[in-house]
């Protein structure tokens, strides 16, 4: 996951960190819309779907509903080693939270298993330190610390 500012106040991005924060879906997923479940999304990291608006609109319309940043998940599913970058859309209108691009493979794999469990959210911890977590705690293959 990537953090790109767009045009923040102070440095937003590189101060943004939180354990046990939620990761709401925002419905519908590309969030260039008023998301049908802003109340769950206020307080929490919005994830949207790219395509459709820009990344700043995006971010604007999550920052309207109340969430603290925004995650911004390509939508190409089987995409899983091509950043997009993320740029300014000569709008001069600013955002005023974070806001990461995530692979649409890993993105997909969160919105298809939230969905199956029938749940709208994942506690995710923001930034991803594995360092000191033993590998057998960490449920995942070994090559994603690498």
């Amino acid at each position: 996951m990537i953090l790109i500012p767009f045009e923040l106040h102070k440095d937003q991005n590189k101060s943004f960190a939180g354990q046990g924060v939620d990761l709401v879906l925002v419905y519908p997923a590309t969030g260039c819309g008023w998301p049908s479940n802003a109340e769950e999304i206020e307080g929490n990291v919005a994830l949207v779907e790219r395509g459709e608006c820009s990344f700043l609109s995006k971010t604007i319309k999550a920052e309207e509903a109340g969430a603290t940043a925004v995650i911004i998940a390509d939508y190409d599913e089987e995409n899983d080693g091509v950043f997009i970058e993320m740029i300014d859309d000569k709008t001069h209108r600013e955002a005023h939270i974070p806001a990461a691009f995530l692979l649409g493979k890993n993105g997909h794999v969160i919105r298809r298993t939230l969905e199956r469990l029938n749940r709208n959210y994942a506690v995710i911890n923001i930034p991803v330190n594995l360092t000191f977590i033993p590998l057998h705690e960490t449920n995942q293959p070994p090559w994603i610390r690498w």
